[in-house]
């Protein structure tokens, strides 16, 4: 169960920050204790940047000071040893440890540079988030995994990598992402990794907050149908899956489900 009804306000016309919405997750998830530890975190990160800021050239451009700083002295990186672990998609724990997988780490770097005035903007590319970042007027893709900035061909190796060798760049592929599709990937790999781990009580939470930003999505319903059976919800598990039957029924995975609810024990329960 979340454990606060802050998503209710992610559909209200107020528009929030990309790391508010973040946090929100958090909340979300763990309660405002955490929270207001991860935004202690996030504070002594500006902090710490701004004071090593005036320590790079002066002739670089202000975007790549940044990414100097951020990547080199305070620490940030990508986390390529433990990189399914929920601590690289949770983001008070990326704060605390400065170590994250592509998609947290480039939410960080569009907060770091909104908040040094610095235009940039996140890319939802294929299989590997992006953050596209303007030094001097002129736009550069980033790897916020590790800070680098990368050429096409670097990128088409990335996406070859997600869609197979013969996929090609397309402009779609390095448009402007909104910041409720980068919200919508950040719970969907942050799912995954609770799944991953068998954390399946996170992991309803998550696919709850999904269902906020996307109530009809009949996927999003199947998932968190599989998710409350094994929770041993079976009630609410078939409900889920019939919704899905309803809206999909050419979709393989409806005769699976139409056998998955017949298993399921619906009866009603015998108290002794």
């Amino acid at each position: 169960m979340l454990k606060t009804n802050i998503s209710d306000g992610w559909s209200s016309d107020e528009p929030r920050s990309l790391m508010m919405l973040a946090l929100d997750v958090v909340e979300s998830l763990y309660g405002l204790k955490t929270r207001d530890q991860a935004e202690v975190s996030l504070f002594a990160l500006e902090q710490e940047l701004a004071e090593q800021m005036p320590d790079q050239p002066q002739d670089s451009p202000m975007a790549q000071q940044l990414l100097s700083a951020l990547y080199g002295p305070l620490g940030l990186a990508g986390d390529w040893e433990r990189f399914f672990s929920t601590d690289n998609c949770l983001m008070d724990r990326v704060l605390s440890r400065r170590r994250g997988i592509p998609v947290t780490l480039g939410i960080l770097l569009l907060h770091l540079c909104e908040r040094f005035g610095i235009k940039a903007e996140g890319i939802g590319f294929p299989g590997h988030f992006l953050v596209r970042v303007w030094f001097e007027g002129e736009g550069a893709v980033i790897d916020p995994f590790t800070g680098r900035q990368l050429s096409r061909h670097e990128m088409e190796q990335l996406l070859r990598g997600a869609r197979g060798n013969l996929a090609r760049i397309k402009p779609n592929h390095l448009k402007a992402a909104e910041n409720l599709d980068i919200l919508t990937r950040l719970l969907n790999v942050t799912k995954a990794s609770f799944i991953h781990h068998k954390q399946f009580s996170q992991a309803l939470a998550c696919s709850q907050l999904l269902l906020k930003l996307k109530p009809d999505c009949p996927f999003e319903r199947r998932d968190r149908g599989f998710l409350f059976e094994q929770l041993d919800c079976d009630q609410f598990a078939a409900d889920d899956f019939e919704f899905f039957i309803e809206h999909c029924p050419e979709d393989p995975v409806a005769d699976v489900l139409k056998a998955q609810i017949v298993a399921l024990d619906l009866g009603p329960k015998t108290l002794h």
